[in-house]
């Protein structure tokens, strides 16, 4: 019985195993102070705001002790990783310990409070990222270009009679819209080119001008509408400001750290003899 009891396979695997993890508790220890782990409020944060991303809920309170758990194992395995060497030349876990340190300088770097002071001194030194872009609405006639110079210059001729008349222009049939309700210089730059709201901004409220060159060709244009550009107030853009913030202040921190890890290390460079040309 004894004999048939040692010869199965599952007992060798269960001795191997216990042989395994006694050796390697002789041979690789973890000294005491790599056995804390501590998961800081930022990483807490983090784990949540990841759950929220994929779930779009909140994580239960169980649930987000079930993350922070498997983020704490996670850890376990890395420094148990560590302790056998097996990240020396491992490009993935050389990867992994750098995003580590990255989300350790934004732990840190979270330390800086986001007062009012703050955030109002960012906002007023980067007012232009929260400026609201001007924005025009008009009535346009189209004068396509599909033509020889002199019937182009006879055509725009007589539109310049008709608008001294105190008529409307007439032009070319299209599938653009005869009037486009108020939109912003980056959507006409979108719709009809590069330089047509540049010239639209030179227009006057109120009667026919033109024509001003588009990618399609030309166009008179009444102006309706224009709204220029201006900065949004603090209140209306807080969250944006915070977010940017935030987004610099980590920059600046992580800027700093590599700065000193710079003035700490010594890069040698070995470059590669090039082969001289025949």
């Amino acid at each position: 019985m004894l004999k048939k009891i040692l010869t199965e396979p599952l007992l060798h695997f269960i001795v191997i195993s216990i042989l395994f993890f006694v050796g390697y508790d002789l041979l690789n220890p973890v000294a005491p102070d790599e056995r804390i782990i501590t998961v800081s409020e930022g990483r807490v944060a983090q784990i949540n705001n990841s759950f929220l991303s994929r779930r779009n809920r909140e994580a239960l309170p169980s649930e987000l002790d079930n993350a922070i758990q498997g983020f704490a194992i996670g850890e376990m395995y890395q420094r148990e990783a560590r302790a056998l060497s097996l990240d020396v030349g491992d490009k993935v876990i050389a990867q992994r310990l750098r995003k580590k340190m990255t989300y350790l300088l934004e732990d840190l770097a979270s330390g800086n409070e986001a007062t009012d002071v703050a955030l109002n001194k960012f906002y007023q030194d980067n007012s232009a990222k929260y400026r609201s872009s001007a924005q025009y609405g008009f009535k346009q006639v189209f004068i396509s270009l599909d033509r020889t110079e002199i019937e182009l210059n006879k055509l725009l001729l007589l539109q310049d009679k008709r608008i001294a008349q105190g008529l409307a222009p007439e032009g070319d049939g299209s599938l653009l819209p005869s009037e486009v309700d108020a939109l912003s210089k980056e959507q006409l730059a979108r719709k009809f080119g590069e330089l047509f709201p540049t010239e639209l901004a030179s227009l006057e409220i109120g009667q026919w001008q033109g024509p001003i060159k588009s990618n399609f060709g030309l166009h008179f244009i009444f102006l309706q509408e224009k709204t220029p550009e201006t900065i949004k107030p603090f209140e209306m853009v807080r969250k944006s400001v915070l977010h940017d913030w935030q987004y610099q202040n980590n920059k600046t921190y992580t800027e700093q750290y590599e700065q000193r890890l710079l003035e700490r290390y010594t890069i040698n460079i070995q470059m590669p003899s090039l082969a001289k040309e025949g």
